[in-house]
């Protein structure tokens, strides 16, 4: 999210929990209705519900939902038990053919003529401007949407979600795929919604799993290219 590409939020704007309890999830989430609010969360869960530090509460996933005008919920669980043989037998279609890429953004300082200063205020104030036009540019699709909720579950019910040690859950991976691919075909300035981002995850995931998208009709956005 802080990057460009997904929107350039400064640290300021993003919270991280950690094994959180369910006192830390429900402060975090009293935030003012006027905000867009993005939540995802990655971890243990069953049918309806996600497991917190306290692991004696069940906390609903329905009580993830940010009560404010546009929010983007992203719960990547289980929500249920599912056929561990048949999950490994299809691992290879899901991340053989295309393994989960990792964003590595790698800037170098353009002008070798000048000299380093030079390069380097300039590299700066490039950047700078970028940013700005990214946030914008994210700030502008967003409030041109309707008002809502788009929940994005990483299975159906009954299913597990399945994870990589070194990649995290598929389902985000392949969330965060996407819109590093798009961004390299991209040659214009456009937009990656967050249901151009579940469409791709779709195509990719083993059987098994079957990530669910609602409501069809709502689309925040994913990822910005000026």
């Amino acid at each position: 999210m802080k990057s460009d590409l997904g929107g350039a939020w400064s640290e300021s704007e993003i919270l991280t929990l950690s094994k959180p309890w369910t006192s830390d999830v429900a402060n975090a989430l009293e935030v003012t209705t006027d905000c867009y609010c993005f939540v995802a969360f990655s971890g243990h869960g069953s049918n309806g519900s996600v497991v917190l530090n306290d692991l004696n509460h069940s906390f609903p996933i329905s009580s993830l939902k940010p009560k404010t005008n546009r929010a983007t919920l992203i719960v990547d669980a289980c929500r249920g038990v599912a056929d561990p043989v048949a999950l490994l037998a299809n691992l290879k279609v899901a991340m053989a053919k295309e393994c989960i890429a990792k964003a590595v953004g790698v800037e170098a300082l353009q002008g070798r003529a000048t000299s380093f200063s030079n390069a380097a205020e300039e590299y700066l104030m490039n950047r700078l401007l970028r940013t700005s036009n990214h946030r914008s540019r994210w700030e502008n699709a967003l409030n041109a949407t309707p008002s809502g909720t788009v929940e994005m579950l990483a299975c159906a019910k009954g299913q597990a979600a399945g994870e990589s040690p070194s990649a995290g859950g598929f389902y985000t991976s392949l969330l965060m795929q996407s819109a590093e691919l798009w961004a390299k075909r991209s040659m214009t300035p456009s937009l990656h919604s967050t249901k151009d981002a579940h469409d791709y995850a779709v195509t990719k995931l083993p059987a098994q799993q079957t990530p669910e998208y609602s409501p069809s009709w709502l689309e925040f956005p994913f990822a910005v290219k000026v």
